[in-house]
């Protein structure tokens, strides 16, 4: 961008000096219209920086959606995978508790509280883990929003800085 500036000022320089050769007494008038020429250009780069702005916003958002899309379904696996393990193992110890032998309840009611202490403490962990990654889902889209807005913003006020300076350098030329 400072590269793309300093060109035209450089070419904008030499058409202001070959202009000066030619007319010298309209040099205030040719210095103003350079000045509004130069204006509209900077104009137009600071636009256009805005504009790959909201592109990488946009690039960023749908990399981090995606990322979080692919870890919910792995913590969504892992979830069932919990669930079904839980339930398996749980499931002899139910059928004990209907035991008559005392031993054999007080046994079965020890080892399902083990697996529930378990059980709800994996499932917890899992829990927190999906909320973060909804939470990096949520702020992703909301990148991709403001992205586009900023894109849509920025694209329609560049046009218009198109149109002045076209109109800045025809203007320009004319003089």
């Amino acid at each position: 961008m400072n590269k793309l500036l300093l060109h035209s000022l450089t070419i904008s320089t030499i058409l202001i000096l070959s202009i000066n050769v030619g007319f010298s007494q309209d040099d205030p008038k040719v210095k103003k219209l350079q000045d509004k020429v130069d204006a509209a250009r900077l104009k137009v780069d600071k636009l256009a920086a805005k504009i790959a702005s909201a592109d990488s916003l946009i690039q960023a958002g749908q990399a981090m959606v995606k990322e979080a899309e692919g870890e919910l379904k792995s913590l969504e696996a892992e979830l069932k995978v919990l669930d079904k393990g839980y339930y398996s193992s749980a499931k002899p110890f139910e059928k004990q508790l209907r035991s008559q032998d005392k031993d054999e309840y007080t046994q079965a009611k020890t080892e399902l509280k083990a697996i529930d202490t378990k059980y709800k403490a994996d499932s917890k962990e899992i829990n927190a883990n999906i909320k973060i990654s909804s939470k990096k889902y949520e702020t992703g889209q909301k990148m991709i929003i403001k992205g586009k807005e900023n894109l849509k913003k920025s694209k329609d006020a560049k046009k218009e800085a198109d149109k002045m300076l076209k109109e800045a350098e025809k203007n320009f030329s004319k003089a």
